[in-house]
């Protein structure tokens, strides 16, 4: 598996950065995380640290070559990670409220799988062309794609980052998940915070990217993103992967693009179990009687 991973965070005009990203790396497979603590409720910083922490040490636990469900191990991150955050936030007392956006995305056998809450964002550019991107828990983002409001109205839009969704909230989150993506060769997947996305447009990002050397493509995506907005910058965090071997191919390892709360979730790994005891069964009643 050949590629390239590159990442960076810059704290921009605020006080402190509470964004953190992380990449993980084993024989075949790659995660990437990046969470943006929510700067309304105090423990922003250790909320989105604790994000990346949970999803690296999932990641790296899994005993088996590949991850054979790959799109609901993704969820099961960000589900741990939500839980983790609640009791973080009971042992630390009612004044502390740990939240935080987050996206992630793991690439294995040629093919990427990604889930995201919050409006921290997962882009796919080929040929320096987006071919998508995520699609923000906000309600002004969800006016975007209705057709309601224009790209550049979403964006001028004062409540443009008033969040519908986030991890370690009261509510239990619902994730959006990709579709299983296979990718092509020069591919370039960015995960990055909303003080990217804010300062410069898709095709800005792309040309910055582009760079034949990915991780200086990286830094001067981040400062450019910070010379844009001066001292109104947020925190500015991003990590990216360009894909450098042979195109993947689909496995059928994930449905398509779906929303998945824990209640379905946990159906689902409920009927994966059952499935699985069937065919264990079926294939032992077919063997031959002196071989049991």
């Amino acid at each position: 598996m050949k590629y390239t991973c590159a990442q960076g965070s810059r704290q921009g005009g605020r006080a402190h950065n509470e964004d953190r990203v992380a990449v993980a790396e084993r024989d075949g497979a790659v995660l990437m995380a990046l969470g943006d603590g929510l700067g309304g409720h105090k423990g922003g910083e250790v909320a989105s640290a604790t994000f990346c922490r949970v999803a690296t040490q999932a990641f790296r636990a899994v005993r088996t070559t590949r991850i054979l469900d790959p799109s609901n191990f993704v969820a099961l991150i960000m589900f741990q990670a939500h839980h983790a955050l609640r009791e973080l936030g009971k042992r630390l007392g009612p004044s502390v409220e740990p939240r935080t956006t987050g996206v992630l995305c793991l690439v294995q056998d040629g093919c990427a799988y990604w889930g995201h809450i919050g409006d921290s964002r997962l882009y796919h550019f080929r040929d320096r062309k987006l071919l998508t991107r995520t699609q923000d828990d906000t309600t002004i983002d969800v006016f975007r794609t209705r057709g309601i409001l224009s790209e550049a109205e979403s964006l001028a839009h004062p409540d443009k980052s008033r969040l519908l969704a986030c991890l370690g909230g009261r509510s239990d989150p619902t994730v959006s998940l990709s579709a299983e993506t296979p990718l092509k060769t020069g591919d370039t997947l960015l995960l990055c915070s909303d003080g990217v996305w804010e300062a410069l447009p898709p095709a800005r990002i792309a040309s910055l990217l582009a760079d034949p050397v990915l991780e200086n493509g990286v830094a001067d995506l981040l400062l450019a993103a910070e010379t844009r907005r001066a001292q109104a910058a947020d925190n500015i965090s991003g990590a990216a992967l360009r894909w450098e071997d042979r195109a993947g191919v689909a496995l059928g390892l994930a449905p398509g693009p779906r929303r998945l709360d824990a209640k379905g979730f946990w159906e689902d790994g409920r009927k994966l179990i059952v499935e699985r005891k069937v065919r264990a069964l079926t294939a032992a009643s077919k063997k031959d009687p002196q071989d049991i």
